[in-house]
C-alpha cells in the first residue's frame, strides 16, 4: 500500500529541513540521506526531494522507487545528468547515472527502514550513482 502523496510531501519536507539542519530524522542522517535537487522539465522551478543512500566504497548509490521514471531522475537527465546534491552539510554539483544493477542487494546493506520503505513503495526500483563534480 502506497502513502497518500499528501504525507509524502510532508514527510520530505520535514525530512529536508532535517538533513540541512543536521538534526537527525530518524532513520536518517546526514551520513545515510542526502537531499536532490533538480530543475523542473516543464515548470523550471527548482525541486528538492531527500533520498536515502549507500556510501558503496565512496561512490554513493540510491536505490530509486521508480527507477528512471522517477521525477527528480527524468529532471536530472533532462538536464544532461546534472544536478545538486547536499551531502553531509554541504551542496554540491553532481552528474546521475543509471545502473543496470539488480536493486536488492544495495537494499540489503542499507538502512533497514529505509529498505523496507523502498521495498514498500517501489514499483519499478532501479539504481542510481550519483558522482559529485
Amino acid at each position: 500500500m502506497k502513502l497518500p502523496r499528501a504525507v509524502v510531501r510532508i514527510a520530505n519536507a520535514a525530512t529536508n529541513l532535517a538533513l540541512l539542519t543536521g538534526i537527525p530524522r530518524p532513520p536518517y542522517n546526514r551520513g545515510n540521506a542526502l537531499i536532490v535537487e533538480t530543475i523542473g522539465r516543464r515548470s523550471r522551478k527548482r525541486r528538492r526531494i531527500p533520498v536515502g543512500y549507500l556510501d558503496d566504497g565512496g561512490r554513493i548509490i540510491v536505490v530509486v522507487e521508480d527507477g528512471s521514471r522517477a521525477h527528480w531522475v527524468r529532471n536530472s537527465l533532462a538536464e544532461g545528468g546534472h544536478l545538486r546534491i547536499h551531502l553531509r552539510g554541504a551542496w554540491r554539483s553532481a552528474r546521475l547515472r543509471v545502473l543496470e544493477a539488480d536493486p536488492e542487494p544495495y537494499l540489503k546493506r542499507m538502512n533497514r527502514v529505509h529498505a523496507a520503505f523502498v521495498r514498500n513503495e517501489a514499483s519499478a526500483p532501479g539504481v542510481i550513482e550519483l558522482l559529485p563534480d
